[in-house]
């Protein structure tokens, strides 16, 4: 399997793009539109179609990862060179899982924020997952 060199950064895969969220994610941003009100939706429908191509905040990638991999993100605690997590598996066991960013150049916050949750996703959970039971 190939991957596109724009979806990897140093080697890891790179944040989901928003228009990638899941349909309840995406639901509950149209929902917050329609709480705005009309003049809401008019402005949310625009920048919806310009923000679909924007790489999902951290947090909202990761809980969503989690989320597909039948495992429950209890804690999320940001850093300004890391990330840690803290988790929960099928059988109610805690996990924690962290992602520190090495030594090299970032050209942005939001490239470092895509190291992040590469390292975070590609290399640090295989680290712990041959204990993890995912939900069935």
């Amino acid at each position: 399997m190939s991957r596109n060199l724009d979806e990897l950064i140093y080697g890891v895969p790179r944040r989901p793009r928003i228009a990638d969220a899941s349909a309840s994610a995406i639901a509950w941003a149209i929902a917050g539109g329609l709480i705005a009100g009309p003049i809401g939706v008019l402005i949310g429908g625009a920048a919806g179609n310009a923000l679909a191509n924007q790489r999902q905040p951290l947090e909202m990638a990761i809980r969503e990862y989690f989320a597909k991999s039948g495992l429950e993100l209890i804690f999320f605690y940001p850093a300004p060179r890391a990330v840690k997590v803290t988790f929960r598996d099928a059988a109610n066991e805690y996990w924690t899982v962290e992602s520190v960013l090495p030594d090299l150049p970032f050209p942005s916050p939001e490239d470092a924020n895509d190291w992040l949750y590469g390292n975070l996703i590609a290399n640090e959970l295989p680290h712990v997952a041959p204990g993890i039971r995912r939900a069935s």
